[in-house]
């Protein structure tokens, strides 16, 4: 029997939406800040990062699917490109794969999403592209057709041998990077949280501790906060001190969170204080056993350097 495949959430913020001709006419107006040092220039790939919520953690790039050009979450707690079902209807091509498969959501719930048939794929600025045969998510979750956001890339798919991926937030630009300009991109910043392990192949574990107790975080480029799991052991063993219940929407559709105020959380060389959320779960057994994620609460000032095997941040 075929194992779910685990998918990290998508939650949208409060605050008005960018309507989707908005962000297709900042696509034409965007361009490059100039002020960068020669080393962090990347002779190949590169797509500037939107942020398209009030609170800029919503982080996206354009893309075209099927010759329509659309919105895609980067987000890094995703196994692969993921399309979601109304962007699909408005395609009206391509045929659903004879049989599903199952994601597991942020709280653990068991998800089916249909394997799509193979459409053609761009994303702006970027080298070309084979096609993709992407997994269709259902619409329990409507924030993404408001903002016009299509689907969810998984960035770590992009990288290639010898080539890794950057997503630079302060810069908000995704590049595809050598060794030395990934290097001069990570040196730029202050605190080095460390090196995130790929534990499945897909998604990219670091080692923290949310006041005091150690935590293996899964690296989420698309949860807007930091959480931890209700039954891991720091989630269980900080449960009693949260409070202010509130619901927040996955994949799976709604899923409870209680918030626990003013945590310190520690990842390497950085020290922050946060609220960091302790999510509903259901205890499943899991191919890249985690306690919970980090988030573009803390990530938002980071440069994420992946490749097949590692994940380096660094914060400033």
């Amino acid at each position: 029997m075929r194992q779910p495949i685990e998918e990290e959430p998508f939650v949208l913020s409060d605050g008005p939406p960018l309507s989707v001709r908005e962000a297709l006419a900042k696509r034409e107006a965007y361009a490059l800040a100039e002020a960068q040092p020669e080393s962090f220039a990347a002779p190949g790939a590169r797509t500037p990062i939107e942020r398209v919520d009030r609170s800029r953690l919503v982080p996206v790039v354009h893309a075209t699917i099927a010759d329509h050009p659309t919105l895609l979450l980067v987000d890094t707690g995703a196994y692969d490109h993921i399309l979601h079902g109304w962007f699909v209807h408005v395609l009206q091509e391509g045929e659903a794969a004879t049989k599903s498969e199952a994601v597991v959501d942020h709280a653990a719930r068991s998800v089916s999403v249909e394997r799509w048939s193979s459409l053609s794929f761009a994303i702006d600025g970027w080298s070309p592209l084979a096609p993709i045969k992407p997994a269709v998510l259902g619409d329990e979750n409507l924030g993404p057709r408001a903002i016009g956001i299509g689907g969810i890339l998984s960035p770590q798919r992009l990288a290639t041998a010898g080539r890794a991926v950057a997503l630079d937030f302060p810069a908000n630009e995704m590049a595809e990077v050598s060794e030395a300009a990934a290097t001069a991109r990570l040196g730029a910043h202050g605190s080095f949280l460390g090196v995130a392990t790929s534990c499945d192949g897909a998604h990219y574990v670091l080692a923290a501790t949310v006041e005091g107790k150690p935590a293996q975080l899964i690296v989420d480029t698309g949860s807007f906060t930091t959480d931890l799991k209700a039954s891991s052991s720091p989630g269980r063993a900080l449960a009693g001190r949260s409070s202010i219940a509130r619901e927040i929407y996955t994949v799976g559709g709604p899923v409870e969170t209680r918030v626990l105020s003013d945590a310190e959380l520690k990842a390497g060389q950085l020290s922050t204080k946060l609220d960091v959320r302790v999510v509903s779960d259901r205890t499943r057994a899991s191919r890249c056993p985690h306690d919970g994620v980090l988030g573009m609460d803390v990530l938002r000032a980071c440069v994420l350097v992946m490749d097949a095997s590692r994940m380096r941040i660094a914060c400033g």
